[in-house]
């Protein structure tokens, strides 16, 4: 038994929650609706959603709760999604977080150390660090100038010595009392101050104590402090120090990857990242996917902050922006993040969601760098097409891909400027420099469609540009050869990468991409311009242009349209098609 007609037809039409049951009254989905019966007949073919037929099939009974608007709607799907965890519907998985300092301010002798464990326990923690090296690296670093102890209360409670990081200077030895608790404390505060990121106000504090050490002739202590506040200006504490903004906010980007996607979440508070999640959810490539990875973050606990910004504004985010500011009890706003330290913050995320959802197509990449003689894997790919009709309308595309994946949220559309007839060189100098000028992220290899032409444009601009170091291949087919071939500067013969290689489908796959993507905007805009001009036409209207376009897409040359021609066009009474006809004689 499956989902039929009779069973749709006993749902209202009104807002609520749907919850779609197998024989065994189990809920396989559970979805929400503006109109519950118009929603759930969508299963029966209308939603192209790969998951959609699976459902239909095993469903034989829709239960569903009437709610008063949208946003209680939304609202309650989500505790039933949380409550019933449906199989169909996503499903959040905790993954790992980043590595932090932390300060033990609670013990008598606070310690510093690394963990990636947030635990209520009173201690202070600050970060989050993508790098455990790097980290261990800077409490090197810190140990230089803000010595504290490090070994584990144990250790410090039965040593009557200094360890060997009191004889290196990287601790002060409080556990053989070469320090007195007043000075260790005030070591304590300091660090403290300096890892919240309140550079300029820990070094005023510094400058006051060596005045004042100087002042009454104490030069050994002075000279201490101007080396501390020195080596507090050359440190750099990598992704600690991020904005100064005082509003607290959350970051969610998202990685997919076949049928899962891998979202980041990271939390700044006053400027200072100090928390991150991640999780996976089914790519359920729901409208409102993203409304519900939000909602239910916040739903199992999370505090929600004031404003969040996500790669992609989720449908409904009105909605959404409610339920959360009644969660809150204040306002809360939802937004993209476009430019300045948000933007670096979004970056940083999806980084951290990739590192998380990352699979094993480094293997690929390797096998492509090895082919291409590069220095590091590619592990970020742009490839680059040209599109034109005998130079008309001429448009390029950019495809992207990132880990080995496609990433649609970086393909963009280029419309060429400025430049008469059929020229792919110059066409192609003109989109690169437009993209390389820019402050967006580097790639690690350039991919173009062409042959040596187009890769001696391309190696002109990065020259220019002086950005000689970014690697570029051009990749073309001659004309009744099945192998593609690939071109590297400074090479005379192509490269054949070995048939049916998963480097040579990758590839391919990239170059296929960039081609869709330039040819269908390209021909959007050639239609958009027909349409246009037939508009232009007394008494043929947007709808008439359209039907006119699609009928006649078959014909070369419009000027020689006959009466036959238009027979049969959708929406075309006798006197349009005379009108048609007439227009394009005087244009003759």
């Amino acid at each position: 038994m499956a989902l039929t007609p009779d069973i749709i037809a006993n749902l209202p039409r009104s807002t609520g929650v749907y919850l779609m049951r197998n024989t065994a009254g189990e809920i396989l989905y559970i979805g929400k609706a503006k109109d519950l019966r118009n929603r759930v007949h969508a299963y029966l073919g209308q939603d192209t959603r790969p998951n959609v037929p699976f459902i239909a099939e095993q469903t034989v009974k829709v239960d569903f709760i009437i709610t008063g608007n949208e946003k209680e709607a939304l609202f309650l799907e989500n505790q039933l999604i949380k409550t019933h965890r449906p199989r169909f519907n996503i499903d959040l998985k905790d993954g790992k977080t980043y590595v932090r300092f932390r300060i033990s301010t609670k013990e008598q002798w606070p310690r510093i150390s690394i963990t990636r464990k947030v635990l209520n326990d009173g201690a202070r923690y600050f970060g989050p660090y993508s790098s455990a090296l790097a980290t261990r690296q800077t409490l090197s670093a810190i140990g230089r100038i803000f010595p504290l102890r490090r070994c584990k209360d144990t250790v410090f409670k039965n040593r009557m010595r200094p360890c060997m990081y009191f004889q290196i200077g990287l601790c002060s030895g409080p556990c053989a009392n070469r320090i007195s608790k007043e000075l260790y404390d005030q070591i304590v505060d300091d660090l403290i101050t300096f890892l919240e990121g309140k550079n300029q106000f820990l070094e005023k504090r510094l400058i006051e104590r060596m005045k004042k050490a100087s002042a009454r002739q104490n030069y050994e202590k002075a000279a201490r402090i101007r080396d501390q506040i020195s080596a507090i200006r050359d440190t750099l504490i990598p992704q600690v120090v991020v904005g100064n903004t005082r509003t607290d906010t959350d970051i969610f980007a998202a990685y997919r990857h076949q049928d899962q996607v891998q979202i980041a979440v990271l939390h700044v508070v006053a400027g200072m990242l100090t928390d991150s999640h991640s999780f996976t959810v089914k790519n359920t490539e729901e409208d409102e996917f993203m409304t519900n990875c939000i909602l239910q973050f916040y739903l199992k606990g999370n505090d929600v902050p004031k404003v969040i910004y996500s790669d992609t504004v989720p449908e409904g985010v009105e909605h959404l922006q409610e339920i959360l500011s009644d969660m809150k009890g204040s306002r809360v706003s939802i937004r993209k993040a476009v430019r300045g330290k948000p933007r670096q913050w979004m970056g940083m995320a999806r980084e951290n969601a990739r590192s998380h959802g990352r699979k094993a197509e480094t293997s690929v990449l390797d096998d492509i760098a090895r082919h291409f003689h590069l220095s590091s894997i590619p592990y970020r790919m742009e490839c680059f097409d040209i599109s034109s009709f005998q130079g008309s309308h001429p448009v390029a595309s950019r495809a992207v891909f990132v880990g080995g994946e496609a990433d649609k949220s970086l393909y963009r559309h280029y419309r060429i400027r400025g430049i008469e007839g059929q020229d792919d060189y110059a066409m192609m100098e003109q989109v690169l420099a437009r993209r390389l000028s820019g402050d967006e992220s580097r790639p690690d290899l350039l991919v173009i469609d062409g042959g040596k032409g187009q890769l001696n444009a391309c190696s002109k601009v990065l020259e220019s540009l002086g950005m000689t170091h970014i690697p570029v291949v051009a990749m073309a087919k001659p004309r009744g050869a099945q192998k593609d071939r690939f071109f590297l500067p400074g090479r005379k013969d192509a490269v054949i990468l070995p048939p049916r290689s998963q480097a040579l489908k990758m590839m391919q796959r990239i170059r296929d991409e960039a081609h869709r993507f330039a040819v269908s905007y390209h021909k959007h805009l050639r239609s958009r311009s027909v349409t246009n001009f037939l508009e232009s036409i007394p008494g043929i209207g947007p709808k008439k242009a359209r039907s006119i376009l699609m009928h006649t897409a078959h014909i070369p040359e419009p000027a020689k349209l006959q009466p036959e021609d238009l027979q049969g066009c959708p929406s075309l009474t006798r006197k349009d098609i005379d009108k048609v006809l007439a227009f394009f004689r005087e244009m003759n």
